[in-house]
């Protein structure tokens, strides 16, 4: 008696021209193809930011004459550089392009070069603390092959989403230019975001080169430190001579004078930049190419406080696990703050200066007294500050995802433990984090009150609320992570948050409909860090958090684990 054996050839998948550039055939190819979303959606928000401000500005009737435009920029500028401290430098913002560059252009790096701080930190030390790293470095490739070809997809990604920035830009100088000068070369344009593509590149790589040493919380902490803090010191360097001796650390302060759509260029800072940053990757590079695949217990003894870890349940471990990166927000954010106030008592005497301004500031915000601290901390930290927080929401929730990505919550179900209580306690450890965040937060704040002088109360209730409204976001990405898929969590939370800082920015701008503007939560919570406050953004902030936590609940319930 024979058995016939057939056998099957498996044939490779078909090779498209853009395989070697997109698809599975290499390191690269892969890593572009795993950022083609993110560079399109990062492409396209920034896009959205230029067209937004530019359109009203090159189309509606106040902006028509070169006087009128005259007037507006005499009155931003006319502002203490407390308040308009973040937009940077105002050069030729008479014209579309200048306009552009000033009023978006800083704002934009801060904003994504988070996509690039993230991404770099975890596309090395993420893979090899999941074992994937492992099995790529078995085969003929060298480490240092493999590590240059995950920084060229990156690379490669963050090109693609500055160019489709530049030419959504350029399209904005061709339909909306009234004005001689408001034109905006398509030359101007890819040299700006060249720039800003170099920034966002800058942070990046010191997470790069510091997560397969540190680890890759630290790393991220370091590069963050580097984004918002070099951002903040070419801001307000002029405020203070102890800012202003910190100008050469800060590669903003570096660029300043390369706005290319305002008609300035500095080819050389760009080309220093450039190279100092080619250089970071590469000490990244060689870093990962000599040291062990996972090792990364270099400086173990910097870290910040937390709370002691442990298997006393899923809220204990969800909060221990999250502690000290909320400590680490919450500092950031905390020093921040520390600043405005600090520069309270500036901003009110220039103010005193120009009582047009303060008139305008009571008819927009009637409630804010600008000689107190918390009137100060309304005007020039709420804004941002709760920008910050619901970012900080949206990477807990990525840590709370991880225990279903990485299949440990399949182990832990396996135990009495039951999936609603799992993902209600979890779920309350996340939210405990953002607490923890808020605490630390509202210490500083408290601290340099303190120093200064001025009504301690409110800003601290101002800063329940920020992190009320922190909470509420979050808990909108636990309702998705549980009824749909956790991974997509954090995601949910950090669309929401920008969606939200978006319309809050430019909505009165693109003259977008009342309901549109309504939708914003934060046009609900009053003026918490002046002391008004909204009953009704409270209760509804409030409901979010009861609401997302319990349909995150349900929902993990009735699904699939790790689908």
């Amino acid at each position: 008696m024979t058995a016939e054996v057939r056998t099957r050839s498996v044939r490779w998948p078909r090779d498209w021209p853009w395989s070697r550039l997109m698809g599975l055939r290499s390191v690269y190819a892969k890593t572009v193809r795993d950022s083609r979303r993110a560079a399109l959606v990062v492409g396209l928000v920034a896009g959205a930011f230029m067209f937004g401000t530019g359109a009203p500005y090159g189309a509606a009737p106040e902006f028509s004459t070169i006087e009128l435009r005259q007037q507006f920029i005499a009155g931003l500028t006319a502002l203490p550089l407390a308040l308009r401290g973040l937009l940077g430098e105002p050069i030729h913002v008479e014209t579309l392009g200048g306009f552009l560059s000033w009023r978006i252009g800083n704002t934009l790096v801060a904003i994504f070069g988070l996509w690039s701080v993230i991404a770099l930190s975890g596309t090395l030390a993420g893979e090899a603390g999941r074992g994937s790293l492992d099995l790529v470095a078995s085969g003929p490739s060298s480490r240092a092959r493999i590590a240059f070809q995950k920084v060229a997809g990156h690379v490669t990604a963050v090109a693609f989403a500055m160019l489709l920035a530049a030419l959504i830009t350029w399209y904005v100088g061709y339909a909306y230019a009234i004005l001689p000068g408001d034109e905006i070369p398509i030359t101007a344009a890819l040299g700006q975001f060249l720039l800003y593509g170099l920034l966002m590149l800058a942070a990046g790589s010191v997470a790069f080169a510091t997560a397969m040493i540190v680890g890759r919380t630290r790393a991220i902490a370091l590069a963050l430190t580097v984004l918002f803090g070099g951002y903040l010191i070419e801001s307000y360097a002029s405020l203070s001579p102890l800012i202003a001796a910190l100008r050469p650390v800060s590669w903003y302060s570096w660029t300043v004078g390369h706005r290319p759509m305002a008609g300035v260029t500095d080819w050389p800072s760009l080309a220093l930049l450039g190279g100092v940053t080619a250089l970071i990757l590469g000490l990244g590079i060689v870093s990962f190419a000599r040291r062990d695949i996972g090792v990364s217990n270099a400086l173990a003894w910097l870290r910040l406080p937390s709370l002691p870890s442990g298997i006393g349940g899923p809220f204990r471990r969800q909060l221990s696990d999250r502690a000290a990166v909320a400590i680490g927000w919450g500092i950031g954010t905390g020093l921040y703050a520390t600043f405005i106030v600090a520069s309270a008592d500036a901003f009110a005497t220039g103010l005193g200066s120009l009582p047009q301004i303060v008139d305008l500031i009571k008819a927009i915000y009637p409630g804010i007294d600008i000689h107190q601290p918390s009137g100060i901390l309304q005007l020039t930290f709420f804004g941002f500050g709760s920008f910050i927080l619901g970012l900080a929401g949206a990477s807990f929730l990525a840590g709370w995802a991880s225990d279903e990505g990485d299949r440990r919550l399949d182990v832990v179900l396996s135990t009495a433990l039951s999936r609603g209580r799992w993902a209600a306690a979890g779920g309350a450890g996340v939210m405990a984090a953002i607490a923890v965040t808020t605490v630390v937060l509202g210490a500083f704040v408290t601290a340099a009150i303190l120093v200064v002088g001025g009504d301690i109360v409110t800003p601290i209730l101002g800063t329940a609320v920020l992190g009320l409204a922190a909470a509420a976001f979050t808990s909108i990405g636990l309702a998705a992570g549980g009824l749909f898929r956790s991974s997509l969590a954090p995601g949910v939370t950090a669309a929401i948050v920008i969606a939200t800082f978006l319309v809050d920015t430019l909505g009165a701008a693109l003259k977008l409909p009342d309901a549109v503007l309504e939708l914003s939560l934060y046009k609900h919570l009053g003026q918490p860090m002046a002391g008004v406050f909204d009953p009704v953004g409270l209760v509804a902030a409030a409901a979010m958090i009861a609401g997302g936590l319990a349909v995150c609940t349900v929902g993990l319930t009735r699904r699939d684990i790790g689908r």
